[in-house]
């Protein structure tokens, strides 16, 4: 069981997350009332960590977790942003939209939560498909914390399956992989040292045109 507050916090936030977006309707109201207290618009959701501590305490968050405040405001308008899109679009079904919206709002390592357990249960040519974009989302966490080995390693692994998956129509696989190797070439040469210096996220598109998270 972990016990550092930044990775308690994290997961149980992403948890939250993953359960909203696969149709949990507690989850989507946990999501909401985040998203309320971030903007400091109601009391705080009833949320606990895995060694069954909540998170927060009244309007705030716990003082175990005092540190996390903005990481948690900023998780709540990326939660926020992906849940809306979400419904606009009425995606909630797809794992890849789901993987998708959680990617354009810049939460990477949500994305690796959200597709793995699909990835278990899949056999067939999507499972390649899976894999490339938990690959993809678990590299970007990576830059997002300065594992330039990592990121760059995963990088390369994640658009070399999405170059090879067969049979996948409705996403622009190509041009996502295209996107993720560029990036992996700026990590090599140095142009690009965290995800910060990204002028463009590689996007995951619908192969009919782009809609993505704005």
């Amino acid at each position: 069981m972990k016990t550092h507050p930044e990775l308690l916090v994290r997961d149980a936030l992403a948890a939250v997350f993953v359960a909203a977006v696969a149709g949990d309707p507690e989850a989507r109201a946990q999501i909401d009332a985040l998203s309320d207290w971030a903007r400091g618009a109601a009391p705080a959701p009833e949320i606990v960590a895995e060694d069954g501590t909540p998170l927060f305490e009244a309007a705030a968050l716990a003082a175990r977790f005092a540190d996390q405040d903005a990481y948690t405001r900023d998780r709540a308008r990326r939660f926020a942003e992906a849940c809306r899109w979400l419904h606009q679009e009425n995606a909630w079904g797809d794992p890849l939209e789901r993987a998708r919206a959680a990617w354009d709002a810049g939460l990477f390592f949500e994305v690796h939560e959200i597709v793995e357990p699909v990835w278990l249960e899949t056999r067939g040519p999507e499972r390649e498909v899976l894999q490339g974009v938990i690959m993809a989302g678990a590299a970007l966490h990576h830059l997002t914390r300065g594992n330039l080995a990592g990121a760059r390693g995963l990088l390369g692994d994640a658009a070399r399956r999405l170059h090879e998956a067969p049979g996948e129509q409705r996403f622009d696989l190509v041009g996502f992989a295209d996107g993720l190797e560029r990036l992996r070439a700026g990590i090599e040469d140095g142009s690009i040292t965290h995800a910060d210096d990204l002028a463009e996220l590689p996007r995951l598109e619908r192969a009919g045109g782009p809609v993505s998270v704005p």
